[in-house]
């Protein structure tokens, strides 16, 4: 039986905060689970990853267990689905197995169900009351406390010269984990040095957005340097021109990492009270590259767009955008038949490409280039980036730096870069 592919960027339908409900008879896996092949001892398994945190622990799958979450499409009763899975492995696995199987899966929380339901609003009002996001990652892949990660910081940023020969209006840099790399952070983000700013426009890769193309937040950005406070007057036009293409919460924040590896640099720099901050997350655009739908996307973002233009020139206001991104996602990790290794020199040319196009802040060509691939190069940051070439119009766009993360254990790749407009 094959194990079904999972998608990235699927969107459940909605209303308001809690997905629709469906006949309770038919099974449904939860829309919002992140699901990575790993191996073990040579076994391949499924690894599981719950945004929410409703799943206790870790949880590995099986094969023959994931295969059976595939076909948990919302379609079939109990009865349907044991009946289908008794043929497709030819009756060598008994009824009564196959049940007991599918309530374990049930148990372990992975299903849509009245339980479930409850819970995700539960784990949703408790973070719309928050005000601030506290990230997670402070001492473990960064210094916890303050003075020991400014000098991490310069340690960083001392390894670079900035280069631009004015004050930058767009810095593009990774979300890549530090103890990979920090070299191309410190490229990116010494081009700030001696630069001050009122105002920053953070976005970046929203790894768990479920509905919708943009997800801001009203939240202030708290880290080991402080709180940055955000820019509600400008959210709140954000907000108000997005209908349509937001999502219906901003939990997407929880614990995402794209924003927090840049607002530590930005505090430090910058000064944690002496700015304030929009933090958007941005959603996959996949499903406009087919054709290469620059257009139609511009049609459904269009006041939204409008809105971030007149925020970037808004006069009297110093304002930097910031791009918290990767670039390609290669290899057996990622659901490629091939390991990275087999697929570096592909890789790396078309990272080339798509950055090329951008220096030369040519979006159809951007699109064009991304649409050809048809997404299969899983570059995270295109979102992000497509978006920035239609709000800024920069005088001169350099590339800094492009590395590879080449995660040999795994058979997979990720590429990353430092770009900077002025």
């Amino acid at each position: 039986m094959e194990l079904g592919k999972h998608k990235r960027g699927v969107q459940p339908k909605t209303r308001g905060d809690k997905p629709l409900k469906r006949d309770p008879s038919r099974l449904k896996v939860r829309s919002d689970l992140n699901l990575h092949p790993i191996q073990h001892e040579g076994e391949n398994l499924i690894l599981v990853e719950d945004p929410l945190g409703l799943i206790q622990g870790q949880l590995v799958l099986t094969q023959f267990a994931a295969a059976l979450l595939s076909l948990m499409d919302g379609n079939q009763t109990l009865g349907e689905l044991v009946e289908i899975v008794h043929q497709a492995t030819q009756k060598k696995v008994p009824p009564d197995v196959i049940r007991r199987h599918i309530d374990e899966l049930a148990q372990c929380g992975l299903m849509e169900d009245e339980k479930y339901f409850d819970s995700r609003q539960a784990v949703l009002d408790d973070f719309k009351r928050q005000e601030s996001l506290t990230f997670r990652n402070a001492g473990t892949t960064y210094p916890g406390e303050a003075d020991e990660l400014r000098t991490w910081l310069d340690r960083i940023l001392d390894s670079s010269t900035p280069s631009m020969p004015h004050p930058p209006r767009l810095i593009i840099a990774p979300h890549i984990d530090f103890r990979v790399n920090t070299e191309t952070y410190g490229k990116a983000y010494s081009q700030l040095k001696g630069h001050g700013y009122d105002r920053v426009i953070l976005m970046g890769t929203g790894h768990s957005i479920r509905d919708g193309l943009y997800c801001p937040t009203w939240k202030d950005l708290s880290s080991p340097l402080g709180t940055s406070p955000t820019d509600k007057e400008a959210v709140q036009l954000l907000m108000s021109s997005g209908d349509g293409i937001l999502s219906d919460n901003d939990y997407a924040h929880h614990g995402e990492h794209a924003l927090e590896f840049q607002i530590i640099f930005l505090q430090h720099l910058l000064g944690t009270g002496d700015f304030e901050v929009i933090p958007i997350l941005c959603g996959s655009l996949h499903s406009y590259l087919c054709g290469g739908q620059r257009k139609e996307f511009i049609e459904d973002t269009q006041a939204f767009l409008e809105a971030l233009r007149l925020l970037v020139n808004q006069p009297g206001k110093r304002t930097l955008v910031v791009g918290g991104i990767d670039f390609s996602h290669v290899g057996t990790r990622f659901s490629h038949s091939r390991p990275a290794s087999a697929m570096l020199e592909e890789t790396r040319c078309h990272d080339r490409d798509l950055i090329d196009a951008f220096i030369a802040w040519d979006a159809d060509r951007f699109w064009k280039v991304e649409s050809e691939s048809e997404g299969s190069f899983h570059v995270c940051g295109f979102s992000t980036m497509a978006t920035l070439l239609e709000i800024l119009n920069p005088g001169e766009v350099r590339c800094l730096d492009y590395s590879v993360w080449d995660d040999s254990p795994t058979g997979s790749a990720v590429t990353f870069a430092a770009l900077a407009a002025c």
